[in-house]
């Protein structure tokens, strides 16, 4: 009996250990759960506030990108309402702007804003964390660029056939050349200014606004303009009417010419009795020689500006000879009054062309590099195009023999290359043919010679290391040639600031179709299409802007740099060659063009027909803008954010 009470007692024992350590591990349990959901819980609020400062390295990133106009009109937008921004692709983080003041002189825009960063959205465990902050935007301001011509060309100009410029300001109309200039055979209208540091020879029926050099100025046919300026001399052999003319020099007259006004540092030569020179009170001109343009007004008297030493009043002249034995009634000797101190100092033309261009500076800016490798076979390097990885790709054929496809890999001879896997998914070619089985691009490795020719290719910066032909077609592309560039039959060019994201700003259509709508390639330029509606004309200095470029330099020696275009071409976008321009048919630019003699220094050459069109341009097209080079630096600044103010709510 006494050993089953002992054993009964054991299991009693057995019984309240077991109870013990069963509520101990349930204990247990229970309190690692309870620090497992402490730690989750915790883990979801750091998450959340980490997105919160998360969203606010965002909304700085976003403010940076903007302009100066699209701050002012979020701005604008947000003093009324409260404005959300949406982030793209980003997830459980919101951005409110909740008032805002715009900038205003020195002072940069301000923006209040609300980010709100969320963890374990849909869970037990969501939490979210929200910050306040206040935020300082400067905007960028580009660099400073010079001032420039509608032409403007380091060495001779030629000009031949009908050249036409429209604009509705004549004074920025202007052609600036650093050599000599001459005309022949044409009929040039709408020219505001020509500036030479030569000579300017004007042998045809044309009308001016001031021809201003450096040396002699010679005017034949039925020349007229409002101002002469010349450093050299001037030789009136026309029979226009010239309604000022000024000159350290001497002018001489021996056609039937009519002056107005006249200014010489030297002798007046009258070799013909047919001249007519007024008295200076009739319809009298005022020129200002220090700035930029000219300005026509009527005044009772001729006055000359401050530039000139001891002209002030009527003209004079330190000496006059008269070649005709009687002058007549037209010529009255008594407004002629001798100076013999007297001092004319004309300005002196003075030319900031950009001095240097090399294509190989804008290759890493380009969204299609062609190049040849070792073999011979065409490649191409893509970058910031939505859709494809950037890389380098082979050009060639792809099933059913349909061309010019990016290809990873490339099988079959160097001159019929055949696509083995091709690099986008829905197999989109980048060019357009005049039909599946026609290839736009051709390459000739003994000539160094690209070819284009076909409805058009991809849109986008298009760059070539050799010469470049563009043939028929209508190209929305920046074209860029480390050599020569030429079209060599109707082709049209629009640059990505003229075209802009649709090619319509409102109403107003500017070309078919734009950067970032088109749909026959499915290829966008993801640097200049900056969201679902926005286009970015500023990128990379302005690259936008010009629609052909050409030349480098390579081993100290510069190469190519030559642009000429040829009949029935349309060139919307302005025009830099490192070297010379010429064109030899029935051509329209609407934009600049820059030519800088960086190889070779022959002349430039405008004819046949050439209409260089300023008018209705779209606002994001710069054609005045100077091309800057990448990495060059200038004065311009990056835009700037600064929090000055953030707190959780």
């Amino acid at each position: 009996m006494k050993k089953q009470q002992t054993g009964m007692a054991t299991v009693l024992i057995l019984i309240f250990v077991g109870m013990a350590l069963g509520a101990t591990v349930l204990g247990s349990n229970y309190y690692v759960k309870s620090m497992q959901e402490q730690q989750n819980t915790s883990l979801a609020a750091t998450q959340a506030q980490m997105r919160a400062w998360q969203g606010l390295d965002i909304a700085q990133s976003v403010f940076q990108r903007m302009t100066a106009a699209q701050l002012q009109t979020l701005a604008t937008a947000v003093a009324s309402v409260p404005q959300n921004m949406t982030l793209n692709g980003v997830n459980d983080i919101t951005l409110q702007l909740t008032g805002a003041t715009a900038a205003a002189g020195a002072n940069p825009a301000q923006f209040t804003l609300v980010v709100t960063g969320m963890a374990g959205t849909g869970t037990s465990l969501a939490s979210s964390s929200r910050l306040s902050a206040n935020i300082a935007v400067t905007p960028a301001t580009l660099p400073s660029r010079p001032s420039r011509g509608v032409v403007m060309f380091n060495s001779d100009l030629k000009l031949g056939g009908a050249i036409k410029l429209f604009e509705g300001d004549i004074h920025n109309m202007e052609i600036r050349v650093n050599g000599n200039v001459e005309t022949g055979g044409n009929s040039i209208t709408g020219v505001g200014i020509i500036r030479s540091t030569g000579n300017i020879t004007i042998t045809s029926g044309s009308s001016f606004g001031l021809l201003h050099a450096n040396g002699n100025i010679t005017l034949t046919g039925s020349t007229s303009s409002k101002a002469l300026l010349s450093r050299g001399n001037i030789f009136l052999k026309n029979n226009g009417i010239i309604s000022h003319v000024t000159t350290n020099g001497n002018i001489e007259i021996d056609n039937s010419t009519e002056v107005l006004d006249l200014l010489a540092g030297g002798a007046l030569n009258i070799t013909n009795g047919g001249a007519k020179l007024e008295t200076g009170y009739q319809t009298a001109y005022s020129f200002n020689p220090i700035v930029d343009h000219f300005e026509i007004t009527t005044l009772p008297q001729f006055d000359v500006a401050a530039g000139y030493t001891g002209a002030t009043g009527k003209p004079k002249f330190d000496k006059v000879k008269l070649g005709v034995s009687k002058p007549g009634d037209w010529f009255n000797t008594r407004m002629i009054s001798v100076v013999p101190d007297l001092i004319v100092n004309v300005p002196v033309v003075t030319l900031t062309p950009d001095d240097s261009f090399d294509a190989y500076a804008y290759k890493e800016l380009a969204n299609y590099a062609f190049y040849a490798d070792s073999d011979g076979r065409m490649k191409v390097k893509v970058k910031r195009i939505t859709g494809v990885a950037e890389g380098d790709y082979f050009i060639g054929s792809y099933a059913n023999n349909k061309k010019d496809y990016l290809c990873t890999a490339v099988s079959g001879a160097v001159s019929a290359p055949q696509c083995t896997s091709p690099a986008v998914a829905s197999s989109k070619t980048i060019c357009e043919g005049f039909s599946s089985s026609n290839s736009c691009f051709s390459y000739d490795g003994a000539k160094k010679l690209w070819t284009i020719n076909g409805k058009g290719i991809a849109p986008g910066v298009a760059w070539f290391e050799g010469h470049l032909a563009v043939q028929n077609g209508t190209y929305y592309n920046s074209f860029i040639a480390t050599l020569d560039l030429k079209t060599t039959a109707s082709a049209t060019i629009y640059a990505p600031n003229y075209a802009g994201y649709s090619g319509k700003v409102g109403s107003t259509t500017y070309s078919p179709f734009g950067y970032c709508n088109q749909t026959s390639y499915g290829l966008t330029p993801s640097q200049f299409c900056a969201s679902a509606t926005e286009w970015n004309s500023d990128i990379d200095g302005g690259i936008g802007n010009f629609a052909t470029m050409a030349g480098s330099t390579l081993n100290n020696t510069y190469q190519g740099g030559d642009i000429s275009f040829a009949n029935s071409s349309d060139i919307y976008g302005s025009v830099w060659a490192g070297n010379l321009y010429g064109n030899t048919g029935d051509t329209k630019i609407h934009g600049y063009i820059t030519a800088l003699a960086l190889g070779s220094k022959t002349s430039n050459t405008i004819q046949n027909s050439t209409n260089i069109i300023l008018t209705n341009l779209p606002a994001s097209f710069k054609a005045d803008q100077t091309l800057s080079t990448p990495g060059g630096g200038g004065a311009g600044n990056a835009a700037s954010t600064v929090v000055r103010r953030v707190r959780y709510l």
